[in-house]
């Protein structure tokens, strides 16, 4: 039998990895249910005593207690979301944390950026039970201007139902983690349940009746000797809503007897169909040791539309640029598609051999496979694995340790119906496999941990540990059909009186190319850890820590980070706290290792263009200038102020500085030149002449992120009930302070990256508990962004986007004591950002794709949500 003093010992041992005892009873794997220092609780106690095993590797430190900032978030806060992502869950409760919809963006329409005090996805280590979260295999080429180019994990592939606690540190730990943990640390823990059923199913959908969203989960405990087993499913299946008006092009089409679907193009959510497994188990070994296991499998099948395609050219009434200037021209929308041409003229060919075609021979058109036009629709197949076995304990002397290995896996299949490769004309199929991006990843951690009497106040916690890890990063290839430069890419074309023209025909699986034989890659890289984390109280007033780590990686070197932190108490109800660190984020394997090649026609060329992305250690790369990536280096402070008199009432005020240099971009295209083609073919690129462009990841700016969190909590106990409160606010403000590479990031870009974050969010929750039912309130507040777009003869458009106040409700009951019946709305009242003013079409009220909102609006744009769900537990 399990004995309390193993209990007691596999707590600590925990502690090593910053993560609740897989075994450990619900006193401290749960705590009393609440949120500290980030939000209220909802319908259960607030305790700002939980122990906390993020930001630090002691056993003993509670929330207030600790010396960074850290928002703890039990099942209870989760359960009450109106939304099953966990990553909408994470904005709801951290306001320092959002994320944009990036509709229509290629792979960031399934795989949304978050972001962290200001900072992209791949500087926010996820951890989950304290063990690194392997990334998604995307690299973000199409996201918004402060994610382009980063990969990091993906949040919503971890069912909310699975979590037992969420902490999140708000306060930059490479020295601590390592790479990724800039902008901070979000520790996932699962849940430990031994016993017991829990059901769940949540139906809801929009105010306009779509985005219809049904959700079933649930989560099952049994006991495994004197272990658990606990494992938890989920199945969601969501609507793609559409907030998107009329194309300017579609009156036109319409009259010319064109059945245009209305609106011609759908700009929302994805459609998304996903099932999603957890399981997380512990078994002891004797009294002082445990083997542990967790792992989750994910599959989701997500559909989104591409712009519409016209079968015929037509003319439509001048774009406004921007309020005030005056109309453009009317002007001819051509053919998304040009004309093919079938019959070559017998025994005449061009100077370079092609044959030479005839105007007024057989012809073919798109319209032949569309009649309407068509609107391809891009689909994605992500499927994740990811599993840790680890052995951890005590030992007779009192060193408690951890020794883990983990893999994980990523994998995105797109495909893409509805559509056609122009370049093979009548050949073309209509349905492609476009490929696969793979992200890998192996680590092997061992942890150690010593209470050392010093004659300080309590002991010097001295921790230790080394990790080894592999990623690799795989690029497989799609379809010929869906990448081929087809034998109507380039035509010349003989009228009947002698004279000759060019006509060209799209590249590729029109919408998205797919990975050709020069983007497939497979490369991987090591590396090697070794840290050291001390940490102890001076005098029972006055905590320091002190941290410091060593990486190698094999691709680009060594690096050595630090961090100080430290707490003074003037009393029980007031301390002070700060710490200042050295942090980094290694590029990527995607990064470091993304070669793709895609052909188009930019700037109105008149033939076929390829754009390669090529590795910066390439030949390629090198001949353009490139340099080997670097990690990206910051330099981190941090300090506030806790408040908490004995009377339900908490607050903390922290202040934070972060500084990032050689900040990883993909630089602006590279245009080649006849004489660089052949100077790079004497250097042994093989393809060479078809190179038209060519861009790379670069290190290539500067910023510098300044902010502040404030965290309010309030509970009080009321005669017929309590009454659980908090207000969370952050104000965030990024400035690009250096442009190392102007080529790898523009002003513009620059601006936005500076701009289209809001300053200030806030969030406002309270709840009235009643035993048997209760009422959660919401507040979200996000200010003004800006967004710099289209460069004029005045110079940019610029246009602020005004402040949002949004409003969640729910009100839920309990029955029998088992069966749970909840009813909510999100955005209460309805609310959508700010429209477009730039680029819009007069006779639609819309710019030329149709959209109208803003994908960085921090509310994002689906308007008002009702839902309801019902739960039981036996």
């Amino acid at each position: 039998m399990i004995s309390k003093q193993w209990v007691s010992r596999a707590a600590v041992a925990a502690a090593l990895v910053a993560v609740p005892p897989l075994g450990a009873p619900a006193a401290l794997a749960q705590a009393a249910p609440g949120a500290e220092s980030g939000t209220a609780t909802f319908g259960e106690e607030l305790d700002q005593d939980q122990i906390i095993v993020t930001g630090t590797r002691r056993i003993d430190r509670t929330v207030t207690e600790s010396a960074v900032p850290v928002d703890v978030f039990t099942a209870d806060d989760l359960a009450t979301q109106p939304s099953p992502n966990l990553q909408t869950i994470i904005r709801n409760l951290v306001p320092s944390f959002n994320q944009q919809r990036n509709a229509g963006a290629d792979g960031a329409s399934f795989v949304r950026p978050p972001t962290l005090r200001g900072l992209p996805p791949d500087q926010i280590l996820v951890l989950i039970n304290g063990k690194r979260m392997h990334r998604s295999a995307l690299v973000q080429v199409a996201g918004d201007s402060l994610s382009t180019g980063s990969q990091g994990p993906d949040l919503s592939q971890l069912p909310s139902v699975a979590l037992g606690r969420v902490e999140v540190l708000r306060d930059g730990a490479a020295a601590q983690y390592g790479s990724d943990a800039i902008a901070g640390v979000i520790n996932l823990g699962l849940r430990e349940d031994d016993d017991g059923l829990e059901l769940n199913a949540r139906y809801g959908q929009s105010y306009e009746g779509d985005a219809e969203d049904i959700q079933l989960s649930a989560n099952a405990g049994f006991k495994l000797g004197d272990g658990f087993f606990n494992i938890s499913g989920e199945f969601i299946d969501q609507g793609l809503f559409n907030r998107a008006l009329d194309r300017p092009d579609s009156a036109a089409l319409r009259a010319a007897g064109v059945d245009v679907p209305f609106p011609p193009t759908r700009y929302g959510q994805p459609e998304n169909t996903a099932y999603r497994v957890v399981i997380n188990s512990a078994i002891p070994v004797d009294e002082a040791t445990e083997l542990y296991f967790f792992g989750n499998y994910g599959r989701a099948d997500q559909e989104v539309d591409f712009n519409y395609r016209r079968p015929i050219a037509v003319t439509v009434p001048g774009v406004i640029a921007f309020p005030g200037v005056t109309p453009a021209a009317p002007q001819t929308f051509g053919k998304s598609v040009g004309t093919i041409y079938l019959d070559a003229i017998p025994g005449l060919q061009t100077a370079t051999g092609a044959p030479v075609y005839s105007s007024i021979g057989r012809t073919f058109e798109a319209s032949e496979f569309f009649p309407e036009g068509f609107v391809p629709l891009f689909m994605s197949t992500n499927t994740d694995i990811h599993g840790v076995l680890g052995y951890r304990g005590e030992t007779s002397f009192g060193m408690r340790f951890d020794l883990s290995a983990a893999t994980g896996r990523n994998r995105i299949r797109y495909h893409m119906n509805e559509t056609l490769n122009p370049s093979l004309g009548p050949q073309s199929p209509t349905e492609f496999y476009l490929g696969s991006l793979e992200q890998r990843e192996t680590n092997l951690n061992f942890d150690a941990s010593y209470p050392l009497e010093v004659g300080f106040a309590s002991p010097l916690n001295i921790a230790a540990g080394l990790e080894f890890r592999r990623e690799t990063y795989v690029v497989g290839q799609g379809d010929e059909a869906s990448w081929a430069i087809g034998p109507y890419a380039t035509q010349t074309v003989q009228r009947p009186n002698g004279t000759r023209f060019q006509a060209t025909a799209a590249v590729g699986a029109n919408g998205f190319p797919g990975y050709g034989p020069a983007s497939v890659s497979d490369q991987s890289r090591n590396s090697y850890s070794a840290y050291i984390d001390l940490e102890t109280d001076i005098v029972d007033a006055f905590t320091l820590g002190v941290a410091g780590r060593f990486d190698h990686f094999s691709d680009f070197g060594s690096t050595v980070n630090g961090k100080v932190s430290a707490r003074y108490a003037f009393s029980d109800a007031i301390a002070i706290r700060g710490n200042v660190s050295t942090g980094f984020r290694a590029p990527t394997p995607g990064q470091s290792a993304t070669s793709n090649v895609q052909t188009g026609f930019p700037n109105g060329s008149t033939v076929p263009v390829a754009t390669a992305t090529v590795t910066p250690n390439s030949v390629t790369g090198l001949f353009f200038g490139s340099e080997p990536l670097s990690p990206e280096e910051s330099v981190s402070f941090s300090g506030g102020v806790v408040i908490t008199p004995d009377n339900g009432l908490n607050l903390t005020v922290d202040y934070y500085n972060i500084e990032v240099t050689d900040r990883i971009a993909i630089t602006s295209p590279f245009n080649v030149t006849a004489a660089q083609q052949q100077a790079l073919f004497a250097q042994g690129v093989s393809n060479a002449f078809d190179l038209g462009q060519v861009n790379y990841f670069t290190n290539g700016f500067a910023t510098r992120t300044q902010g502040v969190d404030a965290v309010l909590t309030y509970r009080a106990p009321l005669g017929f009930g309590s009454i659980n409160s908090s207000l969370a606010m952050n104000y965030n403000k990024s400035k690009v302070t250096d442009i190392t590479r102007p080529a790898a990031i523009t002003a513009q870009r620059a601006l936005n990256i500076e701009g289209l974050t809001p300053e200030f969010r806030g969030v406002f929750a309270t709840t009235f508990d009643a035993d048997l039912w209760y009422v959660t309130g919401r507040v979200n507040y996000a200010g003004e962004i800006t967004s710099y777009n289209d460069v004029l003869a005045s110079g940019p458009t610029v246009q602020t986007f005004g402040d949002e106040f949004t409003f969640d409700l729910e009100v839920g009951t309990t029955i029998a004591e088992r069966f749970r019946l909840a009813a909510g709305v999100e955005n209460l009242f309805d609310e959508y950002p700010d429209r477009e003013i730039r680029n819009i079409y007069p006779q639609t009220g819309a710019q030329g794709s149709g959209r109208i909102y803003n994908d960085a609006s921090p509310i994002g744009y689906l308007g008002g949500f009702w839902y309801v769900r019902v739960g039981a537990d036996f």
